[in-house]
């Protein structure tokens, strides 16, 4: 059985010396927060074709893909008599010449993967031959393949000190400036790159790539299309274009964008779960669900679409499976806020289906996620809201005041939390801070016809009867078949004596719900306040059918003979 989520409460009206019962509700479902999904798209930085280089990391949103090689080593002489690979270099040669034949020793063992001694040939062709750019490059090749990207930066700033027309060095010192971070020296040195060659679809990638990572979106749009129209069939280029078009909201051409890349590379499990996010944010749930599922079969220890995918059948009404993917997801990575808060509303959301005792113990369990997600991340607003309504919903109601008055101080402008926090005054008794807390949500959210009944509720228990109907009658005009609110407006009409507008109002309640028992005992009252006795009775007997107890109890008040 569902359990309730709106808060009932007994009001007791005077009349003829006798007390009526009549029923308001206050709010509808409350606000939870649950369905976070993880990040908007993997972007991919391109790495040099001669490195081995694993694609990213979509929890960090980035990835690197590496350029090519800056600079391409010149052969030997061949006139020379030297073997090749070369030997050791002897003193009979000239320092230029020995230079040579160590560059194209370190070619060699770079070539076989000896990076460490591949290094140490150019080191020492560059010692002697200290302006040589191709050594530079070299270097700096080699450290960004041992993932030496100081070291590696270095280089290529020396290379392209020496040749500043050459665009491969700046498209790698791009890359190693990415590596350390250096958002806006990647950019300046990517722009160097395209400038020199204005066809390089790696360095208009990169560049995309790292305006995405300062947020200048339209810029990286701008880069990444020319990637695209330079590469049309690059996978890379077209999952990165469709991940800023997503940050930019534009879904259906990130849709578009990531289909190509899948197209173009069936096993990137990137491309899949940003396809899946793509979908999600357009309301393609079903195919969503077979995106982030064929990312997780193509990689299956990828946390964030394991978390995506169980909140996303939390929203299909898939529970139990939900809360199996976020278990898998928390089991991978303990440390993940996104999923234990989404675990938690998981675990509310079931609870709704079952009897109270059950609903109660999947409360509980909601509410160690959601405690867990704020360990983790002490300021993640949206699960201090879940923990709050979880507290609400629990009768805890002074727990879910300490918490959701942190969530609205971080986040003054956050509805749902004004709105639980409100529920949590009101059942506190404090009306007049529950008022505030409702017309805040309302001011966020006009359209919040939960809020709106709430506020009618705790303006009225506050004695403000005229704003308390105008409350009401907004509520309603959002949401005409809600019988609670019209239930409530005719509580008060009944309680500033306008009978006749009382009556309509339950009448209404009982036509939207014909099995509202308190419904149906305040409208047979009202009949006796109009002095319509056989009115008050047909009400009675319908009653009866509904709900015999509170028929018995409208008996004995009011229609026995005294």
């Amino acid at each position: 059985m569902r359990s309730k989520a709106i808060i009932a409460l007994l009001c007791i009206f005077a009349y003829t010396h006798a007390s009526a019962p009549f029923v308001q509700d206050i709010g509808g479902s409350l606000a939870f927060q649950g369905q976070d999904i993880i990040g908007g798209a993997a972007v991919i930085f391109k790495p040099p074709k001669r490195v081995k280089d694993l694609i990213g990391n979509a929890a960090a949103m980035m990835a690197t893909k590496r350029p090519a090689r800056s600079s391409r080593p010149t052969e030997v002489a061949r006139n020379t008599a030297r073997p090749r690979p070369p030997t050791t270099p002897t003193d009979t040669t000239t320092a230029g010449e020995r230079a040579e034949a160590l560059k194209t020793q370190g070619n060699t063992y770079y070539d076989k993967g000896q990076y460490a001694q591949a290094l140490d040939a150019y080191q020492n062709a560059l010692k002697l031959s200290p302006r040589d750019a191709e050594s530079q490059a070299a270097i700096g090749d080699t450290n960004i393949t041992l993932g030496r990207f100081a070291e590696a930066a270095a280089a290529y700033e020396q290379t392209v000190r020496l040749e500043p027309d050459n665009a491969a060095a700046y498209s790698n010192l791009g890359y190693a400036y990415d590596k350390l971070g250096k958002v806006p020296e990647s950019i300046t040195a990517l722009k160097n790159a395209v400038r020199l060659k204005a066809d390089d679809a790696v360095a208009y990638n990169n560049l995309g790539a790292s305006l995405y990572k300062a947020g200048r979106y339209q810029e990286a749009l701008d880069a990444f299309n020319n990637a695209v129209r330079l590469s049309p069939n690059d996978a890379d280029a077209l999952n990165n274009l469709g991940a800023v078009l997503y940050v930019l909201e534009q879904y259906p051409r990130a849709v578009d964008n990531f289909q190509k890349a899948v197209a173009a590379k069936p096993d990137s499990a990137d491309a899949h779960y940003n396809l899946g996010n793509a979908y999600y944010m357009t309301g393609k749930q079903r195919e969503a669900v077979a995106a982030y599922r064929r990312a997780i079969q193509l990689r299956s220890d990828y946390v964030e679409a394991h978390t995506n995918l169980g909140s996303l059948l939390i929203a299909l009404g898939d529970l139990r499976n939900a809360i199996s993917e976020l278990q898998e997801s928390i089991r991978l990575r303990g440390s993940n806020p996104v999923a234990h808060n989404n675990l938690g509303y998981a675990y509310v959301k079931l609870g709704e289906t079952l009897d109270r005792a059950a609903a109660n113990q999947y409360l509980q369990q909601a509410v160690a996620e959601y405690k867990e997600a704020l360990r983790l991340k002490p300021d993640y607003v949206k699960a201090q809201n879940n923990l709050g309504a979880a507290y609400n919903k629990l009768n805890q109601y002074r727990e879910a005041l300490e918490v959701l008055r942190r969530a609205t101080r971080a986040k003054p402008d956050f509805p749902e939390a004004h709105y639980n926090l409100g529920t949590a005054f009101y059942n506190l008794g404090q009306f007049k801070e529950a008022v505030t807390e409702f017309q805040q949500t309302v001011r966020l959210k006009s359209d919040h016809a939960d809020a709106y009944n709430s506020l009618g509720s705790a303006l009225y228990k506050d004695l403000q009867f005229e704003p308390a109907i105008e409350a009401y009658k907004k509520a309603l005009a959002l949401k005409p078949a809600n019988a609670e609110t019209q239930n409530n407006l005719g509580t008060v009409y009944f309680r500033t004596k306008r009978y006749k507008e009382a009556a309509a109002s339950f009448k209404e309640a009982v036509r939207l719900k014909p099995d509202y028992g308190e419904a149906h005992f305040n409208l047979a009252l009202t009949y006796i306040a109009l002095k319509d006795r056989k009115a008050a009775l047909d009400e009675y007997n319908r009653l009866k059918k509904v709900d015999p107890k509170l028929a018995e109890d409208f008996f004995q008040r009011y229609m026995k003979e005294k």
